[in-house]
């Protein structure tokens, strides 16, 4: 078990796979009407962040790109969502959810920077 595991976490293609349908999924969100009230301040930025954080993960664990194009990439896909976003009547464009994006994919980026430093500090 624990070496089909490894087999899968070592997998690129199944997150390629997992990103694709992320990337699908959270689309549909972006562009879709929401009546969703909201009771939290600033949900709506925290699931930016949250689901730019995760594409990062899904993009980082494909080995396509480097880390650079990475965070490119996905604060480029965030922008073209919010301009999208500004041209469909029942949506609005924000940079502060373009910030959030972009906050997401930094926290991912640095998260995954710890072993680095870890090791360089051994």
């Amino acid at each position: 078990m624990k070496r089909l595991i490894q087999s899968l976490w070592q997998n690129s293609a199944l997150f390629r796979m997992a990103l694709f349908s992320a990337l699908v999924v959270f689309s549909y969100l972006f562009f879709s009407q929401q009546n969703i009230p909201q009771t939290i301040a600033h949900t709506d930025k925290y699931g930016h962040a949250i689901a730019f954080f995760v594409l990062s993960a899904l993009l980082y664990k494909s080995r396509k790109f480097s880390r650079f194009s990475q965070i490119t990439l996905l604060i480029g896909y965030g922008a073209l969502v919010e301009i999208i976003q500004h041209f469909i009547p029942y949506r609005s464009a924000s940079l502060a959810d373009v910030a959030a994006d972009a906050a997401g994919v930094l926290l991912f980026h640095l998260i995954a920077l710890i072993p680095w430093v870890q090791k360089k500090l051994d």
